[in-house]
């Protein structure tokens, strides 16, 4: 009778114990871990790399009026009219299309040594243009007209 009665006696001490609840344990991890604060601005760049400084703008009379740079002079050329330079660049066959560029700022001789990246579709450049403000100085484009009716 004796290991009856331990038996006994050891349950009737561990039920209370096995009957309060666990301590919680701290939350695991998700899979997917958040990403930092500011990723979703690095992720976000106009430029080919995080790291190329670029100039987005529409092209008006051979000249470049900067919507976007990440230049760190931006501010003194966002707007203006900026003087493009670069070897065999032509920018006549781009008129009143947004393009993006690369090259070197200058204060007196605008953007030299500039390469055309890439030039905007009519789409992108109106929503571009919609996005920023109309940068052409004159009166606002008209809207496209509606769409023709289905019969």
């Amino acid at each position: 009778m004796r290991p009856a009665f331990a038996l006994t006696l050891l349950a009737a001490l561990a039920g209370p114990a096995l009957a309060q609840p666990r301590p919680k344990e701290p939350p695991r991890p998700s899979r997917e871990a958040p990403p930092p604060p500011d990723a979703g601005a690095a992720l976000l760049f106009p430029c080919r790399s995080a790291t190329e400084v670029c100039y987005v703008g529409v092209v008006k009379d051979g000249k470049v009026a900067v919507l976007f740079t990440n230049d760190p002079k931006g501010e003194e050329i966002s707007g203006k009219p900026l003087a493009v330079a670069g070897d065999g660049l032509d920018l006549a066959r781009q008129e009143g299309r947004t393009v993006m560029l690369v090259g070197a700022y200058d204060p007196k001789a605008g953007l030299t040594r500039a390469e055309v990246v890439d030039v905007a579709s009519p789409l992108v450049a109106f929503a571009i243009k919609a996005a920023v403000g109309n940068t052409d100085g004159g009166e606002e484009p008209a809207p496209p007209p509606p769409a023709p009716r289905r019969r």
